[in-house]
């Protein structure tokens, strides 16, 4: 469950659907003056979140992680993005562990129920997911997704050519990246962007 001290920002995009190469959807991000904590879905140990979260689709198996290619993918998606905020004059994003696994979660979790949102079918958003995964210490949350591009500069260049996407990327209050890719069906891309003091 969210809680009142949470704050929506949504980027208009979000609204619209549209076309970034394959598909793509406006970017997200969302503000909060405490970060991590409560959180919607269920409340069994082993049973938080979706099954498609966990190895074999499985409630109470370890959360999916990237296979060698996938975490290649995932570390060249932070590079490329790196590489557009230094050309802007901002400093690189962080790798983020709590992020990455948020990222990691939700795109086994859009391939898996076949869906494309940043939303799930339950209504659980970018932060409600970090919440339901333990994360913490951040104070705002962003989020870009796609599907469809076949690479990790595919992918950058399609979001740097969405002006929702783009937001997100060169927003200076970001300070930390974690990257989810799942390669087939798809590939389905994400990025969660957190600020961290």
């Amino acid at each position: 469950m969210v809680t009142p001290r949470l704050t929506w920002a949504i980027h208009l995009a979000l609204l619209a659907t549209c076309a970034l190469g394959a598909v793509g959807c406006g970017g997200s991000s969302r503000s909060s003056s405490g970060g991590g904590g409560g959180g919607a879905g269920t409340t069994n140990p082993g049973q938080v979140g979706s099954n498609y979260w966990y190895v074999n689709d499985a409630f109470g198996n370890p959360l999916k992680t990237h296979d060698a290619t996938e975490a290649t993918f995932a570390q060249e998606v932070l590079s490329l993005t790196n590489q557009q905020r230094a050309n802007n004059g901002l400093p690189w994003l962080l790798a983020d562990g709590a992020a990455t696994q948020a990222a990691k979660a939700h795109v086994e979790d859009m391939r898996g129920r076949g869906y494309f949102a940043h939303n799930t079918p339950e209504g659980w958003s970018p932060l409600d997911r970090l919440q339901l995964l333990g994360a913490s210490g951040f104070t705002r949350v962003g989020e870009n997704i796609a599907m469809g591009q076949p690479t990790p500069q595919a992918v950058v260049t399609a979001w740097m050519n969405s002006p929702g996407h783009r937001a997100n990327i060169l927003d200076p209050a970001y300070t930390h990246l974690g990257v989810g890719v799942v390669r087939s069906p798809g590939p389905y891309w994400a990025q969660v962007f957190l600020t961290r003091p």
